[in-house]
């Protein structure tokens, strides 16, 4: 009778936690649905470039959910728990971007390819892909190496040199000439009919999806700690897989909607810029803010990052163009690491 009652327990704090991960998770994605919609009326309002707006200003937007959740478990939060969680969900993006993301884009663009009977390639800027992906590879390895040797000067270095690197990104893109974003975005989720969304209400809503990122960010973290210390796996491993799968979905819905418009420039400027932007920033955040030492899981996941980015790059310079087939193996790299977990994780 007892055991019974141990088990029914079980089973309803393992329900809670599910249900409580899966309302944050909605949240996020919702609160960067709307974000994301108003940062493009941005773009419009104050006649941003494709380049600095898919790499810029969408990027920013779309990575607002797992920098919240860094955010809020590495600086608010505080516990070394959730800033395992903070760490896991700083790494995770760039892991999930390089690897998933990238292998969405290659393979929309060969399933269009194939689909269509113009046999559209995929149309990316050359030169701006492969500064994209050059300064998140160096970024990435620099943050990352800084855990080998985390003491205090080390990371304030490396933090200001991964900042230092976003400033060049910002740089580079807001002074690239190329085309101008779309003039008419799809409606503001606050005012559906207005055909010109006023100033204040494009401002408001991105004020109020701000709002519920980070009441839903805290109440994420504390979920994905819950179900760690249930399952009895590292808090840092559930948040590289749990965080990045739901925070990187206004990558993933970017990605699909802007290349069935055929505006594949802006949907792997969001890309890259997304990467460049959780390299940079929230790194630096954890930098700072944490001890900075990571464990073997979360090297390898580093390494299959790393190794996606370089197949890419290296694919691109050598084709003169961005390679979709090379993009959609990226993806192999993700079930990897999976079936690596599966054998080898704790």
């Amino acid at each position: 009778m007892t055991r019974d009652v141990v088990h029914a327990g079980k089973i309803g704090t393992a329900v809670l936690i599910t249900l409580e991960l899966l309302g944050a998770l909605v949240l996020l994605v919702v609160a960067s649905d709307a974000f994301t919609n108003a940062v493009e009326w941005v773009g419009s309002i104050y006649g941003l470039t494709r380049s600095a707006m898919g790499s810029v200003v969408a990027a920013i937007g779309s990575s607002l959910p797992e920098t919240m959740v860094a955010i809020v478990a590495i600086l608010v939060l505080r516990d070394p728990a959730s800033q395992a969680v903070g760490i896991g969900a700083v790494l995770g993006a760039p892991f999930m971007l390089a690897t998933v993301v990238f292998a969405l884009i290659g393979l929309t663009a060969i399933v269009r390819r194939k689909m269509s009977d113009s046999g559209q390639r995929l149309q990316a800027n050359v030169q701006s892909a492969v500064f994209g992906l050059v300064l998140f590879g160096f970024t990435f390895a620099l943050a990352v190496g800084a855990s080998f040797d985390p003491t205090p000067a080390v990371r304030s270095i490396t933090a200001a040199l991964v900042l230092g690197a976003y400033v060049v990104h910002l740089i580079y893109h807001i002074r690239r000439k190329g085309a101008p974003a779309a003039d008419r975005p799809p409606p503001l989720r606050l005012a559906p009919r207005a055909t010109h969304a006023p100033t204040y209400a494009v401002f408001g809503q991105l004020a109020l999806a701000l709002v519920v990122t980070v009441a839903a960010s805290h109440w994420f973290v504390t979920a994905v700690t819950a179900a760690s210390a249930e399952v009895g796996v590292p808090p840092l491993v559930v948040s590289l897989f749990l965080s990045p799968i739901a925070t990187e979905l206004p990558e993933i819905m970017n990605v699909v909607l802007w290349m069935r418009r055929g505006l594949d420039d802006l949907a792997v400027g969001n890309v890259l810029g997304a990467m460049i932007f959780q390299t940079s920033v929230a790194s630096a955040i954890g930098l700072l803010a944490t001890p900075w030492r990571l464990d073997v899981e979360a090297y390898v996941a580093c390494g299959a990052t790393l190794l996606a980015v370089a197949l890419v790059l290296a694919v691109t310079s050598v084709r003169r163009r961005l390679d979709s087939r090379a993009l959609a193996i990226c993806g192999i790299f993700y079930f990897a690491y999976i079936s690596y977990m599966m054998v080898h994780g704790r």
